[in-house]
C-alpha cells in the first residue's frame, strides 16, 4: 500500500521578482504547496492571482499571519520589513525562510533567533552563495587544507547605477550585496571578525554610499577586503534580468568576483561567469546560469538548491547543513559595525 506523501504548505510574503522565483520553485517541489500569497503592489497582486488561482491572496501581512494555517512563511519583502514580519510569523507558530538580511538592526536579529529557538521553530536566512556548486567546492578545498592558512580574501561587486537610482534609498548598501560576501567570508574561513574599517563614497548624492570599501581583520589573522560600487553604466552587457521589477525591463549587471589566498595555494572565482553570450537586436548579454536561471519555465540553480534543502530539513530528511544562525547574527554585527565605521571614519572593534 502506497503511503501518502507529506505536504509542506507555504505562505509567501512578497511577489516581486524574487518572490516569483520562490513561488515557482515551491510549485515544482513534490512536497510543497503555495497556499497563501501576500503582496501590496497591485500589478504584482494580479499576477499572483493569475499564477496561483487556488491560493488565498492577502494585501496585509499581519492580518494574513493571524488568519492562515500553513507550515512555513517565506519572507521576500523589502529589507526593512523583514524583522517585523518574521517576528509575527514566529509568534504565530510558523517556520520561516527569510531572504537576507534577517533584519536591519542587530538587536532585532538577535531577538528573532532567540524567539525561533524558544518556539522550537526552524528559521533559515537566505545566503544563497552557500548553495552554489563552485562555492561549495571551494569550501571543501579550504576545509581539506588544500590552500593552507588563509592569508587574504578579496570580494568585489560592481553593480548597475540604474538599480541604485531606483532603490538606493531603501537600506544602507552594506546590507544589499556585500552582505553576501561577508557571510561567505565567515563560512569559508570559520573565523570571527575582530575589527571593521569602512569607507563610503557619495558621488550620486544619496543618504547611503554607492561606493563602499570594507576591511575585516579576522581572529586568526586573515585580512579581508570587500569592495562595491553601483556605477556600472547602462550599456554594459547585462547578466541579471528583472531586478526589483515584475518584468524583464530591469536588466543590469552584477560584476562580482572572489579571491582567496592561503599559505599553500590560492583560488579565484568569477561569481557570475559569462560563459554564455547572447547577441540580439537589444545588444549583448550574459544570462545567469548559476543562481536562479529559468529553464523550461522552472527556476533552477542555487536558489532552488537552497529552498529545496530547507524543505528537506522540514521533512526531517538529510540536508546540507551549511546554514548557520550564529553566522547570520555575526553578519549583522559586522554590517552594523560597517555602518558605524563608514559614518565615523574610525575602526570598530567587535565583541
Amino acid at each position: 500500500m502506497q503511503t501518502q506523501m507529506r505536504r509542506i504548505s507555504f505562505a509567501l510574503v512578497g511577489y516581486g521578482r524574487f518572490g516569483k522565483h520562490h513561488a515557482n520553485i515551491l510549485h515544482h517541489h513534490p512536497n510543497a504547496v503555495v497556499e497563501v500569497i501576500c503582496e501590496t503592489d497591485h500589478i504584482a497582486l494580479q499576477q499572483a492571482r493569475f499564477d496561483f488561482p487556488e491560493a488565498k491572496i492577502y494585501t496585509e501581512p499581519f492580518k494574513m499571519l493571524q488568519e492562515i494555517n500553513v507550515d512555513v512563511v517565506s519572507v521576500v519583502s523589502p529589507e526593512d520589513t523583514h524583522a517585523s514580519i518574521v517576528r509575527a510569523a514566529l509568534n504565530n507558530g510558523f517556520h520561516v525562510f527569510c531572504e537576507k538580511p534577517l533584519a536591519t538592526q542587530l538587536a532585532d536579529a538577535k531577538e528573532l533567533v532567540i524567539l525561533a529557538r524558544e518556539q522550537e521553530l526552524k528559521l533559515r536566512v537566505g545566503y544563497i552563495l552557500r548553495y552554489e556548486p563552485r562555492h561549495r567546492v571551494l569550501k571543501q578545498h579550504i576545509a581539506a587544507d588544500k590552500l593552507g592558512e588563509l592569508a587574504r580574501i578579496r570580494a568585489k561587486r560592481d553593480i548597475s547605477r540604474t538599480w541604485f537610482e531606483t532603490y538606493g534609498y531603501r537600506v544602507h548598501s552594506a546590507y544589499e550585496t556585500l552582505i553576501h560576501d561577508i557571510d561567505l567570508i565567515l563560512w569559508l574561513s570559520q573565523q570571527r571578525c575582530q575589527t571593521v574599517s569602512a569607507w563610503g563614497g557619495y558621488l550620486l548624492g544619496y543618504d547611503v554610499p554607492e561606493t563602499l570599501i570594507i576591511v575585516l581583520e579576522m581572529e586568526k589573522g586573515t585580512l579581508c577586503t570587500l569592495e562595491s560600487s553601483w556605477l556600472v553604466p547602462s550599456g554594459a552587457p547585462a547578466n541579471i534580468f528583472g531586478w526589483e521589477d515584475s518584468s524583464d525591463a530591469g536588466k543590469g549587471v552584477v560584476d562580482a568576483s572572489l579571491e582567496v589566498v592561503g599559505t599553500k595555494g590560492s583560488s579565484f572565482l568569477k561569481t557570475y561567469e559569462p560563459s554564455l553570450t547572447i547577441n540580439d537586436a537589444q545588444g549583448s548579454y550574459h544570462p545567469d546560469l548559476a543562481f536562479w536561471p529559468q529553464i523550461d519555465g522552472r527556476t533552477t540553480g542555487a536558489l532552488r538548491e537552497e529552498i529545496w534543502d530547507f524543505i528537506q530539513e522540514l521533512l526531517g530528511e538529510s540536508y546540507a547543513q551549511v546554514d548557520s544562525l550564529e553566522d547570520a547574527i555575526h553578519v549583522q554585527e559586522i554590517c552594523e559595525a560597517v555602518v558605524e565605521s563608514e559614518k565615523s571614519g574610525q575602526k570598530v572593534n567587535i565583541g
